[in-house]
């Protein structure tokens, strides 16, 4: 065993097939197919259930995964500080909100870069839901969350209290009875604006969600319904005029940013400096 296997195993269990490894890795099918039945072979264990659907991790697999995970890690910072004692190197992958990543986000990744060229960096957005899932899994390193996640899992570093803005047509309206544009469910605004809806006892209209921010921002303006986000980011258009801002109580006018992270993970050389600048955001 070697870690290439180590690394197809892994990518099997996060894509959830043989072809979804495959096509990743760029391997024949088959060639993944063997080299899994010689892995379980050789480890006399079950690693993962096959049904119709994929397959899916054993118990057995899913503490192979976690270790395999660390090894890996371990590795491959091993050998960038070996090979490389002078620069930090490596990979590091990114999880955030897309609202976060059309505001404070890129003066933080753009001092990470100026200080470390080396490293490889990935940005990858979703909602707090979906990254908080990805970090659990370990296809993440860390992510920029709206909200709180329960799980005891996960370290977290508050980064602020980001204002929100209720926002609106700058038309006519029905307000009580207007679409709400929404990004996918575990979206933190979502979430609050919906917790404000039911303060109010108001009927959720037919959300519509959109995978885009500025599609969003877009649809407020020309009539399509109402939303809720960052006041950095919708600013610029009420100052323009193109929309209103609607009061929101204080219970509900602000959203704690943080960083989150396992409390297991690897702290790479990477890692421990993009950390650092977290801290240092201000």
């Amino acid at each position: 065993m070697n870690t290439n296997t180590l690394e197809m195993f892994i990518k099997i269990a996060q894509t959830g097939s043989i072809s979804g490894a495959a096509e990743k890795l760029g391997y024949a099918q088959s060639n993944i197919s063997t080299k899994l039945r010689q892995l379980e072979a050789d480890l006399n264990t079950q690693l993962f259930y096959r049904n119709n659907r994929g397959i899916t991790l054993t118990d057995a697999g899913k503490e192979f995964y976690t270790r395999a995970i660390k090894i890996i890690s371990l590795t491959n910072d091993a050998i960038d500080q070996l090979k490389h004692p002078e620069n930090i190197q490596g990979n590091l992958k990114i999880g955030t909100l897309q609202t976060a990543a059309s505001t404070f986000l890129p003066k933080i990744l753009s001092k990470f870069h100026q200080q470390n060229p080396q490293v490889e960096l990935s940005i990858a957005t979703g909602t707090t839901l979906l990254s908080a899932k990805r970090v659990l899994n370990y296809e993440l390193d860390g992510a920029i969350i709206g909200g709180h996640v329960s799980e005891n899992k996960l370290a977290t570093i508050p980064l602020m209290d980001e204002q929100l803005s209720l926002v609106a047509p700058n038309t006519e309206m029905d307000i009580d009875n207007a679409p709400l544009l929404v990004f996918p469910v575990g979206c933190a605004y979502r979430k609050t604006l919906e917790s404000y809806l039911d303060s109010k006892q108001f009927m959720v209209h037919h959300p519509i969600e959109f995978n885009y921010l500025n599609a969003i921002v877009a649809s407020v303006s020309a009539g399509l319904g109402i939303s809720l986000l960052p006041t950095k980011v919708v600013q610029p258009y009420l100052n323009q005029g193109t929309i209103k801002e609607i009061p929101l109580p204080k219970d509900f006018s602000t959203l704690p940013v943080s960083f989150t992270y396992r409390k297991d993970h690897i702290m790479t050389q990477s890692f421990q400096e993009f950390i650092k600048i977290l801290h240092k955001k201000d």
